[in-house]
């Protein structure tokens, strides 16, 4: 089967997971600069699961932003821990319904919305395990309490998944910051900034993780190219080495399209991507081509001055042969 070939036949199996996480992440990020209220959040807990019974620690990433003044939407990641034959995480992007009780630093929200959540499992025929993909729902109820002089606030968070395999509910606790996007005027500058740059070349050095049982590791590394269409909507090109993790030795080329506003004046940045991985995999059995898998990835920067950037990416790679990895990765960016 040649190259074209197997990217039509990858795009296919693929094709639902990435257009419902596709659909996910524009409703959630295709942020408007006048949003009433754009907030990031970071959560850690315990896990209960049933059918097997269980507990385990959880933690998660949320950014939300408000509709309206009883209405929110959001974007998170959850890592619901490990329990025998499962460790499993995912995405959702919920709406959801609030009200400010008693005070105005008091706010009382309940939200609900798809999951789409990446398990590992002892495998069903042959190996030694299976990356299981698969679509819940996710049911949250959420409490805010906001100072009145600081952008930070904290957050106490209940969590219960439905899915086809195993159903968890989390109790989760953290903080979070209220965010201010930046609009296109970034791109123009002012008299007090200059004008944003719009391309950005880095280089990355970071960890892949198999997503098996053993979590095998190896030193992974990158160079990417992207460019800013906008304050928000982004494309990249980037060439990337996983490295050989006894699992696999993987290397290939990654195409994605972003939602990544900026804020505070281009000071930093928060992104999610999605995309195309065409890579090569040396321990492939069956297959020592180049073949298409599916990667999301979100991303954070910082600038340091007027062109240099720090950036952290957490890479997901999904594949159709019990072979998904983390890529975490730190880079040096120059922006032009």
């Amino acid at each position: 089967m040649d190259l074209p070939s197997r990217i039509i036949l990858a795009v296919a199996v693929n094709a639902a997971g990435l257009a419902r996480a596709a659909i996910i992440a524009a409703l959630t990020c295709s942020l408007s600069p006048n949003a009433a209220a754009q907030e990031f959040s970071a959560l850690a807990g315990a896990m209960r699961s049933n059918d097997p019974t269980g507990t385990s620690y959880a933690w998660l990433f949320s950014y939300s932003t408000d509709i309206s003044e009883h209405f929110a939407a959001s974007f998170t990641w959850q890592n619901e821990g490990h329990i025998p034959d499962h460790h499993r995480d995912g995405h959702s992007v919920q709406l959801w319904a609030q009200t400010r009780l008693f005070s105005p630093q008091f706010k009382l929200s309940a939200g609900v919305g798809p999951y789409r959540y990446y398990d590992t499992t002892s495998a069903n025929s042959g190996g030694s395990y299976d990356d299981d993909h698969g679509w819940g729902v996710l049911y949250s109820v959420m409490a805010n309490w906001y100072s009145s002089s600081s952008p930070w606030f904290y957050q106490l968070r209940l969590n219960h998944v439905e899915t086809r395999s195993v159903d968890t509910s989390e109790v989760l606790f953290g903080m979070g910051y209220r965010l201010k996007q930046d609009g296109e005027s970034i791109y123009s500058g002012s008299a007090a900034a200059g004008a944003a740059k719009r391309d950005e070349v880095t280089v990355f050095l970071g960890q892949t993780i198999v997503n098996s049982f053993e979590s095998e590791t190896s030193t992974a590394r990158s160079l990417e190219y992207r460019h800013a269409f906008g304050p928000v909507f982004k494309g990249s090109v980037a060439w990337m080495n996983e490295g050989d993790a006894r699992l696999i030795r993987r290397n290939g080329i990654v195409t994605q399209a972003w939602l990544e506003p900026s804020f505070s004046g281009d000071l930093f940045t928060l992104g999610i991507g999605l995309g195309l991985y065409i890579a090569v995999d040396s321990y492939h059995e069956n297959d020592h081509g180049a073949f298409a898998s599916g990667i999301l990835t979100m991303t954070t920067t910082y600038r340091f001055g007027p062109n240099w950037i720090g950036r952290f990416s957490w890479n997901r790679i999904m594949t159709n042969y019990d072979r998904d990895t983390d890529i975490l990765l730190f880079g040096a960016g120059y922006r032009f």
